[in-house]
């Protein structure tokens, strides 16, 4: 609507229509006169909203929709509670439905299966064993021998290659697989590597996982491989990859293996050298300085043979960044910490001045002590002589608890018994030689347990063959 002023300031209004530009009694007469078709619209318009209206109030109020989407929003005790009220779904019990065991039937059809490529492969393993056994390497030779072995097809019923299906011809030629004598052409030729071949004959040896296939190229091509079809070298790979799963060890693994060796080889060695400086600290004249000397040697050569075999762990080549990487870098560092930890923390030596003066030391104790020893053994045997009891009972069960024939230790180390044919009188002499001489060996194969065993033996050998010259 428009307003429009006269010139005495009545104001007039009206809309788009030419007629409209009049007073508002004027405009409204002539609105109902001039334009009543568009208030009809209107007011149909007005109706049809109204009975829409009712319609949506009217389902409303019959559904009660508020109601129902709250009673849905809301959740039932009866299956969401923790409560003995239990839902209906609970309550259904859902049986087993019908199943069908196929594993017979598997097994029927892959046993057959395998132990027919089973009896191929092992065919061709016999075969190949012949093949390779006094092979001649003359080639005219070698055909022969080949030909003897395994017999071959005759070319003239073979007119198309099994394989590609191409017809045989001039430059297309007919070859023989040497273990199974079937007819092939040279593009469908496979070549088997006489080093394969030969693991596979010898799975026992140490192999690796390679590619059993030679490919052309080598001046001694011919003499290195064997021309075979591509079902006998499926079924050699076969047999191949079956040995390597159970044979085959990484280089990690044999290198770590070495390192874990000579672990348990040094591990009783460090405790037993800890206790042969303690004892020379001591005084202790059962092991020597250069007993503590060579078992130091022996224990830095094997953790310089730790150290480089940590260092060629270190070195494989593996991808950067994979788990590989962080393996090797995990078992340097763990050889690293243990020879820091348990080999490089060893107790140094004493100088040899020290430790004569602490065994003098220890001696002149011993003698004071095995001096009060004797006149307290010297008491005993008056208290025996006035008990009638005969003072050689105890020399000759102690005599029969020492001897003995021969020495072993726990882990099968045994020393020879030294030669006593010579006329020695007395039993406990031969004894004492008899324990010098294991002494001696296990002092030269570095066997200190025994050593300390063997000294104690032997102080109580002499200590009886002393009492007993006091006694006579």
């Amino acid at each position: 609507t428009q307003h429009f002023f006269h010139g005495k300031g009545t104001r007039t209004r009206g809309g788009g229509c030419p007629g409209s530009r009049m007073s508002p009694e004027r405009l409204t007469n002539h609105v109902e006169t001039k334009h009543s078709e568009e208030q009809d619209i209107i007011k149909s318009l007005k109706e049809i909203f109204g009975f829409a209206r009712k319609k949506i109030l009217n389902i409303d109020e019959s559904a009660d929709v508020p109601k129902t989407l709250d009673s849905a929003l809301t959740l039932k005790p009866s299956i969401f509670s923790m409560g003995k009220v239990r839902g209906p779904v609970e309550e259904v019990v859902q049986e087993v439905g019908a199943d069908c065991d196929h594993t017979a039937y598997f097994k029927a059809v892959r046993n057959p299966r395998l132990e027919r490529y089973a009896t191929e492969t092992n065919k061709l393993i016999i075969r190949l064993h012949k093949l390779l056994t006094d092979r001649p390497r003359d080639p005219i030779q070698r055909k022969m021998h080949e030909q003897e072995r395994v017999p071959w097809l005759d070319g003239k019923v073979v007119k198309l290659c099994p394989s590609c299906a191409k017809s045989f011809h001039l430059t297309r030629r007919q070859h023989h697989c040497r273990l199974c004598g079937s007819i092939m052409c040279h593009d469908c030729s496979r070549f088997l590597d006489i080093g394969a071949a030969e693991c596979l004959l010898n799975p026992s040896g140490e192999s690796t996982p390679t590619d059993m296939e030679a490919l052309p190229g080598d001046r001694d091509f011919e003499i290195n491989t064997l021309r075979i079809c591509e079902h006998c070298l499926h079924l050699l790979e076969n047999r191949k990859g079956m040995q390597d799963r159970t044979t085959f060890r990484p280089p990690v693994t044999r290198l770590f293996d070495r390192t874990q060796e000579m672990k348990r080889e040094i591990t009783p060695d460090i405790p037993m050298y800890r206790k042969i400086v303690t004892n020379l600290y001591e005084g202790d004249s059962i092991f020597t300085l250069a007993d503590a000397t060579a078992l130091r040697s022996k224990i830095g050569r094997v953790a310089e043979q730790i150290d480089n075999t940590s260092k060629a762990i270190l070195s494989l080549p593996t991808p950067q960044g994979s788990r590989a990487e962080a393996l090797k870098k995990a078992l340097r560092l763990a050889c690293v910490t243990y020879i820091k930890e348990e080999m490089l923390s060893l107790p140094q030596l004493p100088l040899e001045e020290e430790i004569e003066r602490l065994q003098r030391k220890r001696r002149e104790e011993t003698e004071m002590r095995i001096e009060r020893e004797r006149r307290l053994a010297a008491e005993a045997l008056e208290r025996y002589e006035q008990l009638n009891i005969a003072p050689h009972d105890t020399t000759k069960e102690a005599t029969r608890s020492a001897t003995g024939s021969a020495v072993a230790s726990l882990d099968n180390w045994t020393g020879y018994r030294p030669d006593t044919s010579g006329p020695i009188a007395d039993p406990l002499v031969e004894q004492i030689i008899i324990i010098k001489g294991y002494i001696k060996q296990a002092r030269q194969a570095l066997r200190f347990e025994e050593v300390a065993t063997l000294e104690g033996n032997f102080r109580e050998l002499q200590q009886e063959f002393y009492n007993r010259q006091q006694n006579t």
